[in-house]
């Protein structure tokens, strides 16, 4: 049994109790006794006034203790502060009221923000006294706070330090600490530390000293006392007293305020002592008693006693000890609750009289609960389930009903539990309502933002703090605090149905960890007594090694629902992260496990807090302040922050997110430098000169840029640009030469146009400003792609290469962007061209500065660097996009961007710039462009020395800048290669001054044989240079093939062919070629050399028509349609149109391909010719031959067939058959003359007459033929298989001719065609020229015959004449060339006997 040693201790001088207490009205007694050593003391007279805004259950005339705190009921006797209206923990929904724009970090009351929300904020008080803060690991420490006083007590094992941590209206007279020396110090520095409590008392409160161990109490009546630096007199005024008979291992663990002047004390083993600081009479005195039932109760839901105490009276595992209100004048109930689940209702009397009431236990009660809604699984196994704490929830009930005999009210308590395995645990909160000798657990909150696991026995188990409105419960753990809503949920029928479970819907919860590295631990906590007329709850929370902090939990917005604020976002994670992590060392927001977002709420929190931070509309950041500068730098900081947080502690995003955070971050760095050079224009401009930047901000329309508010005296447009709209940064620089055009017409409007001078200055800020925002974007860019993890192997020139498929447009190469960055570097060149041609100077003579235009001359070289930099940016991305369309677009900007690129490097020139334009095409690789820049140089230079125009120095500077130029142009042979030698040689070209391509060093000969052979074009120069130089005749052939078929003139085609055929041969000689590819070749010159001989013969027969239009060529070819064009392709519109632009083509002497050559023969009048000269005659002959041999050299078969059969029909449709099918009234005579006269009999016969035949001899009684005829390898086509050739756009489609024809060209040409064929099928039908066939073919034959038997012996002895020639010519030209002659080099003689040589 426990031994009290009771009354006052021995130094204790006896009082009399009916003495009249001091009343002074200054200080106490003590402090005017011994004034000097008080003054040590950091208390004045202000520093226990009441405060002001204490409510009545706080001030210090009242020693009841503080409501609320540690889940205290109130005493509805007594009264209540005011209510207030009912608000909870949640999310405020983006379209409610908005907070102020910030919320300032040091508050006027010297507070300093933490981190705020929508729901809540957590400060630190500044009233923390610095020896608190600073002992963090070396020094132990002990916390307790007392709320309605405003007080904190912190101990040590040596001492307590006391402060006033809440103040009065009178701030200024705040206390200093305390330190007041503990009695009785403990022998082991590892015994458990001294606990404290300040007890509320008038005029000053009181101090409560607990020793743990030894059962040593101690207290003083007023901190005065305590406080005394006289040892002597300290421990005078001290009431000591002893919780005697302590066992071994056993020690005091918390003081708990159970009646106005008691108290009780938990001890670790279990036990329950209740103390007492004053007697019966009022007297302070100490007398302490341990708790134990000495009666038993049977039945009931409260069980029997038994086993419910040992011996000694102890619990063993005690979780928590709350005190009820006040049942009877000096009665009091407490409840006592075991880890177990057992609670027990005591009465406690003021004589330290108990007994043991009720007893419930609610284990099974609360297993059941947290089964129920799938907190943890029934058969989880190794499970160890416990009660943590518990506190009072605001009801009807008082705490009393428990003792009550009526049972009618209710009670609600809070319990908090946990469930635990290894390495996990599962904490809940269940409201539990005891009434009517029933235990309900209707509601159950689910923990499910922190799982960290807490041991039952811990010295550090959490603590729950609810405050009187009862909306939002505090779970303070040793390193983090845990909020959870408590409000009521509307009904709905998701409520319902999770009533049904006991689980409650979805509410706000969250956690404020402590950074675990620091060592934080929290030693204290209590909930704030509301202040009145402020709605909201708050607690109070002591750190150890950091201070006190308070968490504010915000009341609920007029016009949110529920459903508005139910959980916590990722963006209000990030905010706290990006705004408040960097600033502080106490909270932690790197984030929790048990609290994850998707990865895609993540990116648009992302997106959305970089754009409320480029914006300024983040509740956390100001829009006004005296440094533009610094705001603009914290902006900037908040956006690193931001990617900081992301890389480090969430999943990687996708790389269109990470860029488009990345381009804020650039426009912010941007707009830093814009603010730079805009105070230096404002520093650097005269006075009644405006500066460019503040007119192009006034410029933008409105839709794009947030308008000034002049109402609320906003009158710097600049500012507010750069505080609301960097953002928008892609739209102000599109301005700048808007805003430049629109001042300078704007003071021609006025008569006052700008000085040369104002304007030059213009165009220099314009200038300087996109290139600070473009340069600094870049660099920013360049300097940062591994921060926002971003590889530096994906960049080239800045530009994204992996992740640009699929990106948004970027905002440095928008269309409005490049399209303004090159239309101001083309405004200044104009400029300071229209400045050479009027002298430099205005009517005035405000002549622009010299230096400003040198200054801005280099600006302008960058600018056409930006400018060909976001060009390429912006090509790139479109030929990234997987759109079609777009990568088309791609294709054409890039062409236009290299004709842009070369505009503006030869207005650098123009400008004195060549060797910034010269470094620009170097970095562009753009080789037509160094080539345009340095040949031009070259070129103007020596111009001027020819010229002799100037001074010697002059000339040696000039020729300075030709050889520096040359030996650029020199360099470049050797470090580009082939690619600068086509630029440099194609500007020639180009020029029309390639001959001087033939004359050149050494050093680029390589260089000139290789663009030589891959430029066709140049065939023409090409094989002069491999003749001479390279010496390469089969080079040189190939050349002079190509040149021919570049050729537009028959006569130089004629000459090239002649050339390429000697080149040919001379290849042969040289072996430099084979001698069967060269008889191909040779052969199909040959063919191309007929085409060209048929042309002249055509030409020649049209030329005595064309005489009669003089030089006149559209005349030329009127007269030749009218006279060989005008029946058969009269109603043939294609055809028609076709034979025009032929004709054109004959009269200007240009070449025809065959095709068109031979429907030019074919498709002549017989009525225009002369029926008996060689070309009316032999012309289908001719046309035939050339399909024949031209065509079938090709290789297209379908192709020579088509226009073979075309050929046939239109010889055949010459004449009308029909007529000379009627032979009735006709003799034989007239009938042959009338065939004979026809266009096919006349082909048919000039075909056998390219045979060769022998006069009859003995054995032949007909001429013999000695080499085939025409038609023995181009056999004459019958009619009716003529039919249906080239009458249909499919019959068209299988030539190749018509490949790239469309279909309804092709229409009209199968139209015309159709016309041909039924004129064909009334010579089938009508002449029955089937019939006729064969024995027009035998007539022709039998006609040549005829005609060769008088001059057969002629022919003879002249074929023996023509052999012996031919053979002692082919000798001769094999010993000469080395192969025999061929085909088109046949040799002969004619009739006269003269040789002929075919070609």
């Amino acid at each position: 049994m426990f031994s009290i040693t009771s009354g006052a201790p021995a130094t204790t001088a006896p009082r009399n109790p009916r003495r009249r207490q001091r009343t002074g009205s200054e200080d106490s007694g003590a402090v005017r006794r011994f004034p000097k050593r008080l003054k040590r003391s950091g208390f004045t007279s202000e520093t226990f006034k009441p405060l002001q805004n204490t409510s009545a259950k706080g001030e210090l005339c009242s020693r009841e203790p503080t409501p609320s705190v540690n889940g205290l009921v109130r005493d509805i006797d007594r009264g209540s502060p005011a209510t207030h209206d009912h608000a909870s923990l949640a999310i405020r929904n983006r379209g409610g009221k908005k907070l102020d724009r910030e919320t300032r970090r040091h508050k006027s009351d010297g507070s300093v923000e933490l981190t705020k929300n929508d729901t809540y904020s957590v400060s630190r008080l500044a009233t923390t006294p610095a020896q608190f803060q600073s002992h963090l690991g070396s020094v132990k420490w002990q916390g307790q706070l007392a709320p309605g006083i405003g007080y904190a007590v912190a101990t040590t094992q040596a001492e307590a330090l006391v402060w006033r941590y809440k103040q009065g209206a009178n701030t200024s007279d705040a206390s200093k600490p305390l330190i007041i020396r503990l009695p009785h110090a403990a022998p082991n520095a590892k015994q458990p530390l001294p606990l404290a409590l300040l007890v509320p008392s008038s005029p000053e409160p009181g101090l409560l000293i607990v020793r743990p161990v030894s059962g040593k109490v101690t207290y003083w009546e007023t901190l005065s006392s305590a406080a005394s630096a006289d040892l002597n007199r300290q421990k005078q005024q001290a009431i000591q007293g002893t919780i005697a008979g302590l066992a071994s291992g056993e020690h005091a663990t918390k003081i708990t305020e159970a009646e106005p002047q008691g108290f009780l004390i938990t001890i670790n083993s279990g036990k329950i002592a209740h103390l007492s600081i004053a007697d019966p009479h009022g007297k302070a005195s100490i007398s302490a008693q341990i708790l134990r039932d000495t009666t038993a109760h049977d039945g009931g839901i409260f069980g029997s006693l038994k086993n419910v105490f040992g011996g000694d009276g102890s619990l063993r595992d005690v979780a928590a000890v709350k005190a009820s209100n006040t049942v009877h004048k000096g009665q009091r109930g407490c409840i006592i609750g075991t880890s177990r689940g057992l609670l027990q209702l005591w009465e406690l009397n003021w004589n330290l009289a108990h007994s043991l009431k009720y007893e419930v236990d609610v284990k099974a009660k609360l297993l059941e609960s947290i089964y129920n809604i799938g907190v943890i699984p029934r058969d989880r196994e190794n499970q160890h389930f416990g009660v943590l704490d518990f506190v009072f929830l605001p009801s009807s009930g008082t705490g009393q009903e428990l003792i009550s005999s009526r049972h009618r009210s209710i009670t609600k308590l809070l319990v908090l539990t946990i469930a635990s395995t290894a390495g996990d645990s599962r904490y809940t909160l269940h409201v539990v309502e005891i009434a009517d000798g029933t235990v309900d657990i209707p509601v159950v909150h689910p923990i499910s933002c922190y799982t960290t696991p807490t041991s039952l026995d811990s010295s550090s188990k959490p603590t729950l703090l609810v405050p009187d409105q009862g909306e939002t419960a505090y779970v303070i753990f040793e390193e983090a605090v845990v909020l959870v809503s408590l409000e009521e949920v509307p009904d709905s029928p998701d409520s319902q149905l999770r009533t049904e479970t006991a689980k409650t819907p979805d509410q706000f919860q969250d956690v404020i960890d402590f950074h675990k590295e620091k060592g934080y631990r929290v030693v204290g906590c209590a909930v704030d007594v509301p202040e009145k007329g402020r709605k909201g709850s708050a607690c109070t929370v002591m750190v150890q090694g950091y201070g006190l902090i308070k968490v504010s939990v915000a009341p609920l917005e007029e016009g949110l629902t529920f459903s508005d604020r139910a959980t916590i976002t990722a963006q209000t994670k990030l905010e706290q992260a990006v705004f408040y992590g960097p600033q502080q060392s106490l909270l932690d927001f790197s984030g929790r496990p048990e609290i994850q977002f998707a990865t895609e709420d993540v990116e648009d929190a992302a997106i959305r807090i970089s754009r409320s931070i480029a914006s300024s509309s983040s509740m956390h950041l100001s829009t006004a302040g005296p440094s533009t500068e610094q705001h603009l730098q914290r902006r900037a900081t908040a956006l690193s922050d931001l990617i900081k947080h992301l890389s480090k502690h969430y999943q990687p995003m996708r790389p269109s997110i990470r860029w488009k955070l990345l381009w804020e971050a650039e426009k912010m760095a941007a707009a830093k430098a814009i603010w730079r050079c805009y105070c230096d224009a404002v520093a650097s401009k005269a006075k009644e000169e405006k500066v460019l930047l503040h007119e192009l901000v006034e410029c933008i329309s409105e839709q794009d840029k947030t308008e000034n508010q002049p109402n609320e005296h906003e009158t710097d447009p600049v500012r507010h640009w750069l505080v609301h709209d960097v953002w928008r940064l892609q739209i102000l620089l599109p301005w700048v030469t808007k805003a430049l055009n629109l001042l300078y017409h704007e003071s021609l409007e006025d008569n006052m146009p700008m000085s040369s001078a104002y304007r030059a200055r213009l165009i220099s800020e314009a200038h300087d400003l996109q290139l600070v925002a473009l340069e600094t974007a870049y660099g920013f860019r360049q300097d940062n792609t591994s921060l926002y993890g971003l590889s530096e192997d994906s960049m080239m020139l800045n530009v994204p290469i992996e992740e640009s498929s699929g990106m948004p447009e970027i905002w440095t190469s928008t269309s409005l962007v490049c399209e303004a960055v090159r239309t101001l570097a083309e405004y200044f060149q104009e400029f300071v061209t229209d400045l050479d041609s009027h002298n430099s100077s205005d009517e005035e003579g405000n002549s622009a500065p010299q230096k400003l235009l040198e200054k801005t001359a280099q600006s302008n070289a960058r600018l056409v660097d930006m400018t060909c930099k976001i060009h390429t940016e912006r090509v790139r991305l479109l030929q990234a996009d997987n759109n079609m369309v777009v990568r088309q677009q791609g294709q054409e900007l890039e062409r236009l961007s290299n004709t842009y690129r070369r505009d503006l490097l030869r207005g650098l020139v123009n400008i004195g710039l060549y060797l910034p334009a010269i470094k620009l095409g170097e970095k562009y690789g753009d080789m037509e462009a160094l080539a345009e820049v340095l040949e031009s140089e070259i070129q103007t230079s020596q111009e001027d020395l020819d010229n002799n125009l100037m001074a010697g120095e002059e000339t040696d500077e000039v020729c300075a800048k030709i050889a520096l130029c040359q030996g650029f142009v020199d360099k470049y042979f050797v470090k580009y290669g082939e690619s600068w030698a086509n630029a440099f040689f194609a500007r020639f070209v180009d020029q029309g001054r390639i001959s001087q391509l033939l004359v050149h060093g050494p050093k680029q000969r390589m260089h000139m044989t290789s663009f030589l052979r891959s430029h066709p074009e140049c065939a023409a120069f090409s094989w002069i240079n491999e003749v001479a130089v390279e010496g390469n005749f089969a080079a040189a052939a190939d050349d002079l093939g190509r040149a021919q078929k570049q050729a537009d003139t028959v006569w130089a085609k004629k000459v090239q062919l002649s050339m390429s055929k000697l080149a040919t041969l001379a290849a042969v000689t040289n072996k430099q070629r084979d001698e069967d590819s060269a008889t191909l070749v040779i052969r199909q010159m040959d063919c191309q050399a007929e085409v060209l001989d048929a042309q002249e013969q055509l030409y020649e027969y049209f030329k005595p028509t064309m005489r009669r239009a003089l030089n006149d060529t559209p005349a030329k070819v009127d007269v030749v349609m009218e006279q060989y064009f005008k029946r058969f392709v009269k109603a043939k519109k294609a055809l028609r149109s076709a034979m025009k632009i032929n004709v054109k083509k004959i009269a200007e002497e240009k070449v025809l391909d065959v095709e068109d050559l031979v429907d030019t023969i074919s498709l002549m009048d017989e009525d225009g010719l002369d029926p008996d000269g060689d070309f009316a005659v032999g012309r289908f002959l001719t046309a035939i031959k050339l399909v024949r041999s031209c065509i079938f050299e090709t290789g297209e078969v379908a192709r020579r067939e088509l226009m073979e059969k075309i050929i046939w029909r239109r010889c055949i449709i010459q004449d009308n058959w029909s007529k000379i099918n009627r032979t009735e009234k006709k003799g034989d005579a007239q009938v042959e003359a009338e065939t004979v006269a026809t266009a096919l009999f006349k082909t048919l016969r000039e075909g056998f007459k390219s045979s060769r035949f022998h006069a009859p001899d003995q054995s032949h009684t007909l001429p013999t033929k000695t080499k085939p005829d025409v038609w023995d390898d181009y056999p004459p086509l019958k009619p009716s298989s003529l039919l249906g050739s080239g009458t249909t756009v499919e019959s068209l489609r299988a030539s190749s001719r018509y490949d790239l024809a469309p279909d309804n060209a092709l229409e009209v040409i199968a139209r015309d065609l159709s016309i041909e064929d039924g004129v064909l099928q009334i010579c089938i039908r009508e002449g029955r020229l089937e019939k006729w066939w064969s024995g027009i073919i035998d007539a022709a034959r039998m006609s040549v015959r005829n005609e060769a038997d008088p001059v057969g012996e002629d022919n003879s002895r002249r074929r023996e004449t023509e052999r012996g020639f031919r053979n002692q010519m082919n000798r001769d030209h094999k010993a000469l060339w080395g192969v025999t002659m061929t085909d088109g080099d046949e040799l002969g003689l004619d009739e006269e006997g003269d040789v002929t040589m075919g070609m």
